[in-house]
């Protein structure tokens, strides 16, 4: 599998248009990553782990909405705009620079999350499951603890990126990120 960067200075290839399959509750996937994540699903629920998939593919316009909504939030706290569109990427990645808009990204929670996903999801069984397994399906959790200055977003213990499962292997077993990984592997990022 060609490995795809796609963040704050990698935008989403015009010519990418992917292929979408759905994974379940009306959330997609591009078909490589949907039919993993399938497996990954019953793989989990076979465990006893019940997984819920909360975001997946999203169009440009569905992220511009979000990052708007954010940016908005931060200016009627008193930000600026400088300030609010900094901060709000800084968590929500810029339209047409999201994983989500390649179908490759899915946001993971427990079955019966409530409210916002934060910081302590890393304190359940369901990403404990996660952070031993996902990578067998081909998946990584893309923004790492402690690796915000590499990838430029803050640690989110739900997103998970597939990578294909020979990728995801080795970014697991080196403890790295993708950028890191590519840049291994000698590929401009």
């Amino acid at each position: 599998m060609k490995l795809l960067l796609i963040n704050k200075d990698n935008p989403l290839p015009e010519c990418c248009k992917p292929v979408l399959r759905e994974v379940g509750d009306g959330y997609f996937l591009e078909a490589s990553a949907a039919c993993a994540m399938k497996k990954m699903l019953c793989a989990a629920l076979s465990c006893g782990i019940h997984l819920r998939v909360f975001s997946a593919y999203r169009s440009i316009s569905y992220q511009k909405g979000l990052f708007n909504e954010d940016v908005d939030r931060y200016m009627l706290s008193g930000m600026s705009f400088e300030e609010a569109y900094k901060k709000t990427a800084m968590s929500i990645a810029i339209p047409g620079y999201s994983e989500h808009n390649a179908g490759l990204a899915a946001d993971i929670s427990t079955r019966d999350w409530q409210g916002e996903i934060n910081e302590s999801f890393e304190n359940t069984p369901e990403f404990e499951w996660l952070d031993k397994n996902a990578h067998c399906f081909g998946f990584i959790l893309r923004y790492p603890k402690n690796k915000t200055h590499i990838t430029g977003i803050t640690y989110e213990p739900w997103h998970y990126r597939y990578v294909g499962a020979a990728h995801a292997k080795n970014i697991k077993r080196m403890g790295i990120t993708l950028e890191e990984y590519l840049n291994l592997q000698g590929c401009s990022v």
